[in-house]
């Protein structure tokens, strides 16, 4: 049994994601190279925890924000479409083409928005804490690593 098939075999979903999420991040620092499923897995863990840190306006204004729109896709990959929803309306709120990957400019556009953006991110942080009660991300992520184990090699 690989070490993979022993921590999938937990019936304990917080504790499979500790332990992936060990072997992810131990790889990262040891190599550069990730595969898909561990990049989204990277992707998701930062920014629910940039999320935990301040909510989106944290996110944004930190280097978390630079991923956005792949953090996205990666909700859209585990099989999460109403995250995913929730994070492309908060990038909409930089207004069409005003939304940077690049941390600089993304920060200078911030400052510049008005009163009306922020309010939106307060209220997509509020339907995101409540939300992702309908979307269970934990389960979704074991499901996927479950469905995709070639793209978790241990």
């Amino acid at each position: 049994m690989s070490k993979l098939d022993t921590i999938l075999a937990s019936n304990d979903e917080i504790e499979i994601i500790e332990a992936i999420g060990t072997i992810i991040w131990g790889k990262k620092q040891e190599e550069d190279s990730l595969t898909e499923g561990e990049t989204a897995f990277v992707l998701i863990d930062i920014f629910e925890g940039a999320m935990q840190e301040g909510g989106f306006q944290y996110f944004f204004e930190n280097e978390t924000g630079n991923f956005a729109r792949e953090i996205v896709d990666a909700y859209k990959k585990i099989g999460a479409p109403k995250t995913a929803n929730i994070i492309a309306k908060a990038i909409g709120l930089f207004g069409i083409n005003n939304y940077h990957d690049a941390f600089d400019k993304r920060i200078a556009t911030i400052s510049k928005l008005d009163e009306k953006v922020l309010s939106g991110w307060e209220d997509l942080d509020e339907i995101f804490f409540n939300d992702e009660q309908e979307e269970d991300v934990v389960a979704l992520i074991v499901t996927y690593i479950r469905n995709h184990k070639t793209e978790f090699p241990s």
